[in-house]
């Protein structure tokens, strides 16, 4: 059965890295995050209002939700960085290793069991991977000073170990009050950051569809769109869920060749089916 948040949840991820390239145009990084943040968190506040959730956690959720809290923070500002230095049609495919991160942290951290058939798979998204970030080159190691691909390899990390640290409380707590309350400390952060660093003469002085792209950034992307990935992961396991992570660079793709005039090459296709087939090999359950 369609797990239909998290697949609405990646849809607007994947659009998400052409708006943020867009916005890169017109603002920093942090500066997209803080207003990204402080669009979000409203959203989510007002939602867990209308349903009348509490907003009440253990002591020893803290353990879990306060270094999620900062990772997810983190994850965000090295992928609109690395957004700078690349295309939106690598990153959305760079991202779609993350169920092998997963895989792994998992092994290593939960001792989850790595079968032959998954390390396999992890060998050949790797070697896809790379195929990508050399567009063929891999002999001359020109792809070693390939900044924006490797931070955004590095953001791969960062979700992934924010999806391992959320399993379980996901769980047991409601999707939405945890991802108002996660959010809130780094919005809180940034956005008295960005007023005090960013003059708003740069943010009066931004076009009509900048301003609808930040809009969607903050209300769709990362409010409800987080909200509906931590639904989704509540009703499925962390691995489970990661299957849908394919639609994310397709959705990128389709959407980066007509809106940013991106291109496919050879290289990157391959490069691209060989992260899915890896990516396959890592998550196909043994009947």
């Amino acid at each position: 059965m369609i797990n239909l948040p998290v697949l609405i949840a990646v849809i607007l991820w994947g659009l998400s890295f052409i708006a943020t390239k867009l916005a890169l145009n017109y603002l920093s990084p942090i500066e997209i995050i803080g207003v990204r943040m402080f669009l979000a968190v409203p959203v989510l506040f007002i939602l867990v209002k209308l349903k009348g959730l509490p907003i009440r956690f253990r002591k020893s959720d803290y353990i879990a939700l306060i270094p999620a809290s900062i990772i997810l923070a983190m994850h965000f500002l090295i992928q609109a960085l690395g957004l700078i230095y690349t295309t939106a049609t690598n990153t959305a495919w760079l991202i779609a290793t993350i169920p092998v991160f997963i895989a792994v942290l998992s092994y290593l951290f939960l001792r989850e069991k790595l079968t032959i058939r998954k390390i396999f798979g992890i060998v050949v998204a790797t070697f896809g991977v790379l195929l990508l970030i050399s567009n063929g080159s891999i002999n001359t190691l020109g792809w070693l000073k390939s900044i924006g691909d490797w931070l955004i390899l590095s953001s791969c990390i960062t979700w992934s170990v924010y999806t391992i640290i959320t399993r379980n409380i996901t769980r047991r707590c409601n999707p939405l009050a945890i991802s108002f309350s996660l959010l809130l400390f780094p919005a809180l952060i940034l956005t008295i950051y960005v007023l005090f660093t960013a003059p708003i003469e740069r943010f009066a002085s931004l076009p009509p569809e900048i301003i609808a792209m930040l809009v969607f950034l903050g209300v769709f992307c990362l409010g409800l769109a987080h909200w509906l990935w931590l639904e989704g992961l509540s009703r499925k396991g962390a691995v489970d869920v990661g299957i849908y992570l394919y639609f994310e660079p397709v959705v990128t793709t389709i959407a980066a060749i007509p809106i940013l005039g991106e291109k496919l090459t050879f290289f990157m296709i391959v490069g691209a089916m060989l992260i899915v087939a890896g990516v396959y090999l890592v998550e196909r359950k043994t009947s």
